[in-house]
């Protein structure tokens, strides 16, 4: 009697879908996914004209993360802002999560909740190229945003740091900064720093979200020389302060 071997569809098609899982897992798995994110790198410097992006080595990549070292962002001003170590990871909750690693930590996420928060610390002296800048800085802070792509509208952020050695010499200890934001409504609820000139504030400010440097702002508070306080009080636009 000869025998006919069964041709069975459903086993043909579970091997094949077996066979294109593994090649597909291969490809993730040995793709040079360093390559890609570089290639990525070099898409977003191309588009953004305001400044120009440079990256060294890639410590780690693959499909849903990297981590590179000595990323330069250069402003047609001439601002140099760097990071000495950047992490980008892709999940679910959070959707993205940066990591910038400048001695401490700075953690970034972004959630499907269309919010943001930040937490961690900054070395200001390695993310900002200014003579006599530097210090370590504390960071936290939650914005939520109506849609992506639209300006936030709540968040409230928190800064403080034991040192910060400002341009010019001088060194501004026990600083502390608490805000909120409602819509285009920026309020500095307290502003503090120790010696040598302890200093209190509060302040507004109205933001123009098309164009940042037009917002206005006032603050008053009082400093503290030797034994003799004086107050003060200012008002203007942002654009002295966002010229880069």
């Amino acid at each position: 009697m000869k025998f006919i071997p069964k041709f069975s569809i459903k086993k043909a098609f579970g091997r094949f879908f077996l066979f294109l899982s593994g090649l597909i897992l291969g490809i993730f798995l040995f793709m040079p996914w360093e390559v890609v994110w570089s290639q990525i790198f070099k898409q977003v410097d191309a588009k953004v004209s305001q400044a120009t992006i440079q990256w060294g080595d890639f410590v780690s990549a693959g499909p849903l993360s990297f981590e590179v070292t000595n990323l330069y962002v250069t402003t047609n001003k001439g601002l140099i802002i760097t990071i000495p170590q950047l992490g980008m990871y892709l999940g679910l909750s959070p959707l993205v999560e940066l990591r910038v690693k400048t001695g401490p930590v700075l953690s970034a996420k972004v959630f499907k909740s269309k919010s943001l928060t930040l937490s961690g610390g900054l070395d200001l002296s390695k993310v900002l190229k200014l003579d006599g800048l530097g210090g370590i800085v504390k960071i936290t802070s939650d914005v939520g945003f109506p849609e992506w792509g639209a300006p936030p509208k709540t968040g409230s952020l928190v800064v403080r740091s034991k040192q910060i050695e400002i341009p010019g010499g001088l060194v501004a200890e026990d600083v502390n900064v608490n805000a909120i934001l409602s819509g285009n409504q920026f309020q500095l609820n307290s502003f503090s720093s120790g010696m040598p000139i302890p200093t209190k504030a509060k302040g507004s400010a109205t933001i123009n979200w098309e164009n940042l440097q037009g917002s206005s702002y006032n603050i008053s508070g009082s400093a503290t020389f030797g034994n003799t306080e004086r107050q003060f009080a200012k008002s203007g636009n942002l654009s002295k302060y966002l010229n880069f």
